[in-house]
């Protein structure tokens, strides 16, 4: 029973070098400047549409700031 489990297992124990060789080759490799700045840029723009979609809902939780002004009786002087 033992030895049936550890034959079913064996595969994600064991690393081949195919396996080992994609992940060497994936560690040494870096990103491109490029790519790094377009992917920030776009997580901003959806970050920007994703706040203005929903900026009903965070006006309500009070997340986002509305044209509410604040009452003088609770600013210091």
């Amino acid at each position: 029973m033992l030895s049936a489990l550890r034959a079913l297992l064996a595969p994600f124990w064991g690393y081949s070098r195919e396996r080992t060789a994609a992940q060497r080759d994936a560690a040494n490799g870096s990103a491109s400047p490029l790519l790094i700045f377009v992917a920030a840029a776009l997580f901003v723009i959806l970050s920007i549409l994703m706040v203005d979609l929903h900026r009903d809902e965070l006006r309500t939780l009070g997340l986002v700031g509305g044209a509410e002004r604040i009452n003088p009786v609770f600013m210091s002087p």
